[in-house]
């Protein structure tokens, strides 16, 4: 068996009964026995007197991560020995190896397994003070670790959404930063990330927040600090892994909502590929005190899907590797689905719509400008309801153009209306226009109709005449 003194060890070994006494004693390399004395009280003495340095209750051998009383501050004796000056850190008894914890029932759990979120201890005494970051003496959370501090950031992008309106752009990322921290120790560290947690204190983390933004840019949820074994840990007292902060980087997540202004260019709209950049600065180091890897932070997360737009490219810039802000810059390009469907057919339907009109008879006039004229009024509320949900530019927009030229054909379809209603009226007679549709049919039954058409005409006009007579 092991017995550690505060932060001393001895191996021990159990060889019997007392002799004379008849209680059970503990045998070790050095001048300490351990004896059962009355009342369940094991004592440790020093070999051959009756001085008690140590003494606990137990109605079993007395293993394990026991209360002991220290009778006569031997552990500050046991330090000035040893010449060792440390504040005594406890006393326990037990057959563990140095690479195991004692359970209070004596039994041992590789180091390993404490702190992992499972119950290895019949009592559950290996997940407790699962305490994962201890800062040292010298740690102050409100100043970095180091100037210029090495930094890598992540960014993945899971939502982004182009206000045109309000020439902004929204999204929902993750940013994920990591750096080392050399003024703190951590405990229990697995394979997989763990969240850092601490006792009474607070640990030092990049303050981030979005550059030109619309609105405040607010964390969906508290920033969440954590960190996973990279480096071999240090057993300490057959307790816990101690693992440096330098060789073990500490992840800090932030989950971000931003609203930020973006320039866009509506010049070929819709047809149009618009370029966001999303600023981020932290502001608790100065603008020079960061050091980018950027061998890991080159990478950006782009969202899969959109509705509206392509996600053409994401990509991670830096003004220069010691600055303080760096930028995600996100490449859109418009889907056309929406504006084949919703523009660029209803329009080619109108114009047909409009050209039908010219195919009318001309002595329709009435039908023929009732309809011209409708499907302009058409026309222009589209243009309007279109526009509307568009921002206002100085220049004219590809789409803009469209509807320009759809708005003057329909114009010319109805002063050619006009012109060839005016000519009509002027001849007094409904003779055929440039663009009457002749029906099919023989010359001869053309003729015909065109002369009894003529013979109307004439008894018409000589019935109006004798009235004007008579009158």
């Amino acid at each position: 068996m092991k017995i550690s003194f505060c932060t001393l060890t001895w191996t021990l070994s159990v060889t019997g009964s007392q002799p004379g006494g008849g209680s059970v004693y503990f045998h070790g390399v050095g001048p300490y026995t351990i004896t059962l004395d009355h009342n369940d009280t094991w004592c440790l003495k020093r070999w051959g007197t009756q001085v008690k340095l140590l003494c606990t209750k137990s109605r079993s051998l007395p293993v394990g991560p026991l209360s002991w009383k220290d009778e006569n501050d031997i552990c500050t004796q046991l330090h000035i020995e040893s010449g060792l000056q440390l504040a005594p850190t406890g006393v326990m008894l037990t057959k563990c190896s140095p690479d195991h914890f004692t359970c209070r029932d004596n039994q041992c759990v590789p180091l390993e397994k404490v702190c992992n979120s499972e119950n290895d201890c019949t009592d559950g005494g290996d997940e407790i003070d699962c305490f994962t970051a201890h800062p040292l003496a010298t740690y102050i959370s409100t100043s970095p670790p180091q100037i210029p501090l090495p930094f890598q950031v992540d960014v993945n992008i899971r939502t982004a959404d182009v206000d045109l309106m309000n020439a902004a752009v929204r999204a929902n990322l993750r940013l994920r930063i990591s750096w080392e921290d050399a003024r703190m120790e951590m405990r229990h560290l697995q394979n997989v990330y763990k969240r850092l947690t601490l006792y009474n204190s607070t640990l030092w983390s990049p303050n981030i927040q979005t550059f030109n933004s619309l609105e405040f840019a607010t964390t969906a949820s508290h920033p969440v600090i954590m960190a996973k074994r990279l480096s071999p840990g240090k057993r300490v007292d057959g307790e816990y892994l101690s693992f440096p902060g330098h060789g073990n980087p500490v992840v800090n997540i932030n989950d971000l909502h931003t609203h930020t202004y973006c320039r866009y260019d509506l010049l070929k709209y819709p047809d149009d590929i618009q370029t966001c950049n999303i600023t981020f600065q932290i502001l608790n180091v100065r603008q020079d005190g960061l050091k980018w890897e950027l061998s890991s932070s080159s990478e950006v997360k782009c969202p899969v899907f959109h509705e509206e737009f392509w996600v053409k490219d994401c990509r991670f810039l830096l003004p220069d590797n010691f600055s303080s802000r760096f930028f995600v810059q996100l490449t859109f390009r418009r889907k056309n689905a929406y504006h084949i469907w919703a523009t660029y057919l209803p329009c080619i339907l109108l114009l047909g719509i409009g050209y039908g009109t010219l195919l009318l008879p001309l002595d329709n006039f009435n039908e023929r400008g009732t309809m011209s004229l409708t499907t302009l009024l058409v026309f222009i509320s589209l243009y309007a309801q279109t526009t509307a949900s568009l921002p206002r530019t100085a220049y004219l927009k590809r789409f803009d153009l469209w509807y320009v030229f759809c708005i003057a054909f329909l114009t010319l379809v109805i002063f050619t209306n006009l012109a060839t209603s005016t000519t009509t009226n002027t001849r007094g007679t409904t003779a055929e226009g440039p663009f009457w549709w002749h029906p099919s049919g023989p010359v001869e039954q053309r003729n015909e109709a065109w002369s009894s058409k003529k013979l109307s005409n004439s008894s018409t006009q000589q019935q109006q005449q004798q009235e004007q007579q008579r009158h």
